[in-house]
């Protein structure tokens, strides 16, 4: 959406007589009819408006838009400079928020927090932007959800000691191929990368103490896929892997790790237990976010739950019970810097 007409369409909004405006009222309003799911998809993004979820969609199944919205509009006068001159130097040098002080009133939460680990923040220790996610909020996504905004401020990635990791990578890595062999799988990218990324560097080859041979991106829900694993494991014609499982710790991923289980019950396959610990001392003071899984599915967690100690069995079974989420992310790169040799 362009400067011009998201401004035009926000000045308009800011003199609507009621409260709450159809999406007919919207499309006359919109100079681009060609892009009015963008510029309304936008305009939700900021908080300006807000779907009356019961008043059902347009019909169109690949951008649906709902038929009423409520306009939240604060007015700006009621924010003080001082307000975002008390923001880290950063964050105001651009004068973006000073122009745009809705962004201010609809993002202060996120704003101040990071406001504050600027503040805090000594050190030069680089870490993906998921990891440097949670370690600021206790979000591994919230960095995701603002980079519009960060870039309309003038933030960047070396200005959070974040690097981005590729889109686009192999699925594994395996320095030298053995007759026995113990792989790790790990859930989520940002994880992977970095353990391959000490393997190929540095050489390492024993996590946590535990000897490894390589590591594989899971994809999430990918490794679950029917034949995958066990193809995959054929493919690679050792006479025995043993693979260790590493994921969330979180409903979701146990289930990931007892559907793969279930799925390549020929292999051996075990949840790589020093990894589940450290995460689980990071943590132990940290408010975890919720869970995004919205199935609520409880795993059957009898067979895992012998391996852990008394206290990490219980805030385990906290953690799944408050249907939270303590991503892999928590195990930064310099936490697996600090652990791998």
């Amino acid at each position: 959406m362009s400067q011009s007409n998201s401004e035009k369409i926000y000045k308009t909004l800011q003199s609507f007589k009621r409260k709450r405006i159809t999406l007919n009222e919207l499309s006359s309003i919109c100079s681009d009819t060609d892009s009015l799911s963008e510029q309304i998809t936008a305009l939700v993004q900021h908080g300006v408006l807000v779907p009356v979820r019961s008043s059902g969609t347009n019909g169109n199944h690949k951008t649906p838009l709902y038929m009423r919205y409520t306009i939240h509009i604060e007015d700006k006068n009621d924010i003080s400079q001082n307000d975002i001159y008390e923001l880290h130097p950063i964050l105001s040098a651009s004068g973006y928020l000073l122009r745009n002080r809705t962004q201010f009133i609809n993002n202060r939460e996120f704003l101040c927090r990071l406001s504050e680990w600027l503040i805090q923040h000594k050190g030069n220790e680089m870490m993906s932007r998921r990891e440097r996610s949670f370690s600021i909020f206790g979000d591994e996504k919230a960095l995701d959800n603002h980079l519009r905004l960060l870039r309309s401020i003038g933030i960047s990635g070396e200005d959070l000691y974040y690097y981005e990791t590729p889109e686009q990578c192999f699925s594994d890595y395996i320095p030298l191929r053995k007759s026995k062999m113990t792989l790790l799988i790990c859930e989520n990218k940002d994880i992977w990368f970095n353990i391959r990324k000490l393997m190929y560097e540095s050489g390492a080859c024993y996590l946590f103490d535990v000897s490894i041979d390589g590591v594989i991106f899971g994809q999430g829900n990918d490794i679950t896929g029917k034949g995958k694993l066990c193809s995959y494991s054929r493919y690679l014609g050792a006479d025995e892997i043993f693979f260790l499982y590493c994921g969330d710790i979180d409903r979701a991923g146990f289930d990931i790790f007892k559907r793969l289980c279930k799925e390549a019950d020929e292999l051996q396959i075990s949840l790589f237990i020093p990894a589940y610990q450290k995460m689980l001392e990071l943590s132990s003071d940290l408010y975890l976010p919720d869970s995004d899984d919205e199935r609520f599915i409880m795993p059957d967690m009898t067979d895992i739950l012998p391996f852990f100690s008394d206290e990490e069995q219980r805030r385990i079974r906290q953690i799944l019970q408050d249907n939270k989420r303590l991503p892999q992310e928590i195990l930064s790169y310099p936490v697996l810097a600090d652990n791998m040799r």
